[in-house]
């Protein structure tokens, strides 16, 4: 799921996401080309 996909779905901004990302509240994104975060569903 893209960053904006993860915002939408629980209806977060992306900045509150990449926030968590950057104080550790959730684990490193993989990036793909471009930078572009992918967020991967935990199983």
């Amino acid at each position: 799921m893209t960053i904006k996909e993860v915002s939408e779905k629980y209806d977060i901004s992306p900045d509150t996401l990449r926030y968590y990302e950057r104080v550790g509240m959730i684990p490193p994104v993989t990036r793909i080309a471009g930078g572009i975060r992918i967020i991967r569903k935990r199983t």
